[in-house]
């Protein structure tokens, strides 16, 4: 084999990344390099063939001349080594329950990362969580296209949104979402969000009366003290529930 199988070995492996320190990486150079043939080598004449697109130092992406890779794949596979799920807007997408252009994928990990461009019309952002709670997260492995990808539940999804507004571009769709949740994903949504914090407790009882879904027994309980903002990124403030505290 040589230098130009080295993508077909990824795209036939379903493997997103190529990512030059990975244990996949040592293997598909074992398995199709030359002994001696320099790896750097061969993937600067990958790339200016067009072969694999470089999204940053010692990543690349396997060009299939059939289809692209879908994004949530490669966000996820960036990251395949360490443990992460991809959560909010691209989350949500993949279960269907928004289907606006995604610009940005947000990836929960332990350690802090900068964020980068994948491609111009998307950005790879993570974002840190306590490594207790990405373990404990409603995430799962499934596929996309065959390509592997860790991914938050619809509900883990909203908790997310909800204790990190920031994190999600497309925020104000969350009562549309909660709208298409049965009864026990709202449940077991109210019984999240009490775990993170008062607040987004708050903010999910604010989108649950807007959605007009009944509030979970757990949920009607609480008695905030403290005003918060839905969506705190934003400058002006929406209506004010005094019930539930939170400016829309």
């Amino acid at each position: 084999m040589s230098c130009a199988d080295l993508p077909t070995w990824y795209l036939r492996h379903r493997i997103a990344v190529l990512d030059v320190r990975s244990t996949a990486f040592r293997r598909a150079r074992e398995e199709v390099l030359p002994s001696g043939y320099d790896a750097n080598v061969c993937l600067r004449r990958l790339v200016k063939a067009g072969k694999v697109r470089r999204i940053r130092g010692g990543l690349y992406v396997a060009r299939d001349p059939v289809r692209e890779t879908p994004p949530i794949a490669v966000a996820s596979g960036v990251f395949a080594e360490v443990p992460h799920y991809v959560t909010t807007d691209a989350a949500v997408a993949h279960h269907g329950l928004i289907d606006q252009p995604i610009p940005t994928i947000t990836v929960v990990m332990s350690r802090a990362r900068r964020r980068f461009e994948l491609d111009a019309a998307t950005t790879i952002r993570p974002v840190t969580l306590d490594e207790g709670r990405i373990r404990a997260a409603d995430a799962y492995d499934t596929t996309v296209e065959g390509f592997g990808v860790r991914v938050a539940s619809r509900e883990q999804a909203v908790v997310d949104a909800l204790a990190e507004p920031s994190w999600m571009i497309h925020g104000d769709l969350l009562a549309e979402i909660l709208a298409a949740f049965t009864d026990a994903e709202v449940a077991r949504t109210a019984s999240s969000v009490l775990d993170r914090t008062t607040a987004t407790a708050q903010r999910l009882g604010y989108l649950l009366e807007e959605a007009g879904r009944p509030v979970p027994t757990s949920l009607a309980e609480l008695r905030p003290v403290r005003a918060v903002r839905l969506r705190p990124q934003k400058h002006a403030r929406g209506p004010y529930s005094s019930r539930w505290r939170v400016y829309g």
